[in-house]
């Protein structure tokens, strides 16, 4: 008998389970031909006290081994290593060219689509004024748990295979819960759509929506993966001021005057990029001039729960009674970006044709994630994180507000934001934002340098400033470095 005590090494005192380990230790004696094709194991019971483990642990490992073809089971005979190993060597193919490395480019023309910036690295591990949540007040004990809690669940099972293409139907229930609760809406699970973020739901909604030529109404400045998800679908940019009370409504009315427009995009409760509240007026306005001319509103609430005032205003699809607003939102902010999960708010039709889009793109969504998000939403995980999380970042919005308030007026104009996770800087002309940014980046500082923002020749020397990444220190050392190096020669 070979010496098995030896062969199998094993610790108790880790993640990995004992089978686990035990068959990963077979595997490996096998692949280096120490233990032979053919040999026979002992039975559960002996290599149990071979081993000094519990029998049950043996056959688990037996099972493991069996199921992945590494040995064979046969009754009344006994337990033996297969003869043939369950792994094949591929053949490689040859063309009597020598291949060195992978090739560096195509063989064939790609068109480069010049339009749109090329993806660049966050640089999230350098501290800045980043746009975002900080990772670090994430629920992740409680996400991790209900995580696990889904895949040990053999009731869930199903949902490992394909599921429904607009979603886990629970989790559009508890979402539509919540954006019932939390937002005004009168929405069922019907009404919505899962997606891979707000994103996602921006470019299904301009397959399914529109056509080359339409015209769609923006704000001038706007976001610009919006802008350009509508250029590539072939439509026309109507650009629209946006002024301390958001988009001017009674420009929209006089370009539905002139033309026909088919939709309007939006960021209603805080204007991307320059965080302004539409006004409670110009909503009902812009509401009766969708229903009068025609136009889809399509209203991205990518940050409703970030708002530091007690009485925020209620999302224009709370209002709708026409069926105009197209509503989308996303829980990568709330959570964590990682988060791809998004979604669509919608007239049940609506919902019906953007999922049959999406299989073209996605046959379905995250189904294990929307079911540990349901679990977050049931125990309160998701209630008790935002009101932590806001706490927190109403404080950071005070405080660098009050620092570039102290050390930086001179150069930095902003307003206060009602809510989010960023201001809206303007720089003075005398300190251009680009090479500033340039300067910040060696010395460990992150701050865009606003050339995304820009919409037509006239650079706005102005960016977006996050301050719900850094906590009280790094805001600190931030503005101080900041101060420091646009106040150097």
């Amino acid at each position: 008998m070979l010496p098995w005590k030896t062969i199998i090494q094993f610790q108790k005192e880790t993640d990995t389970p004992v089978y686990l380990q035990i068959a990963n230790s077979v595997i490996q004696e096998m692949r280096k031909g120490r233990v032979g094709p053919g040999i026979k194991l002992p039975g559960t019971r002996q290599m149990a006290e071979i081993l000094e483990v519990h029998r049950k642990t043996i056959v688990r490992a037996y099972e493991e081994l069996d199921a992945q073809g590494w040995i064979e089971m046969h009754p009344s005979k006994g337990t033996f290593t297969s003869k043939e190993l369950p792994e094949t060597n591929a053949r490689r193919l040859t063309n009597n060219q020598k291949r060195n490395s992978f090739p560096t480019a195509t063989g064939y023309n790609v068109k480069v689509n010049y339009a749109v910036r090329t993806p660049v690295p966050p640089l999230r591990h350098i501290n800045g004024f980043h746009d975002g949540p900080d990772m670090r007040l994430i629920p992740s004990d409680e996400l991790g748990r209900a995580y696990k809690s889904v895949l040990s669940r053999h009731t869930y099972l199903k949902f490992m295979s394909y599921v429904e293409t607009a979603g886990v139907e629970k989790f559009r229930m508890v979402l539509s819960d919540y954006l019932n609760s939390s937002r005004g809406l009168q929405t069922t699970f019907e009404n919505i759509l899962v997606t891979r973020g707000s994103q996602m739901a921006l470019y299904l909604l301009s397959l399914v929506l529109f056509s080359k030529g339409d015209t769609i109404v923006v704000g001038d400045t706007n976001y610009y993966y919006a802008d350009h998800t509508f250029l590539m679908a072939g439509m026309k940019l109507a650009r629209v001021k946006v002024d301390e009370y958001g988009i001017d409504v009674d420009a929209i009315e006089k370009i539905c005057r002139r033309k026909k427009i088919k939709a309007l995009f939006i960021t209603s409760h805080h204007h991307y990029p320059t965080t302004v509240t539409l006004s409670a007026a110009r909503r009902i306005k812009l509401l009766s001039l969708a229903e009068k001319y025609g136009f889809i509103i399509i209203e991205d609430d990518y940050d409703y729960d970030f708002h530091y005032l007690s009485s925020p205003l209620l999302p224009l699809v709370s209002a709708d009674t026409k069926g105009m607003v197209v509503y989308i939102g996303t829980l990568s902010k709330t959570v964590a970006p990682a988060i791809r999960t998004g979604y669509i708010v919608a007239p049940q039709n609506l919902i019906t044709e953007l999922a049959r889009v999406r299989q073209l793109v996605d046959c379905q969504g995250d189904p294990i994630m929307e079911l540990a998000l349901i679990e977050m939403f049931e125990e309160g995980h998701i209630k008790r994180h935002m009101k932590k999380a806001v706490l927190a970042y109403h404080k950071r919005r005070d405080l660098l507000c009050g620092l570039l308030k102290n050390s930086l007026s001179d150069v930095v104009d902003f307003k206060i934001p009602d809510g989010g996770l960023a201001i809206w800087a303007k720089f003075h002309k005398s300190v251009p934002l680009p090479p500033l940014s340039e300067k910040l980046r060696p010395q460990g500082l992150i701050l865009s340098n606003g050339l995304i923002h820009n919409t037509s020749s006239i650079s706005m020397n102005a960016t977006r400033m996050g301050f719900g990444w850094m906590n009280e220190e790094e805001a600190e050392q931030a503005v101080d470095l900041l101060v420091k190096t646009i106040h150097s020669k």
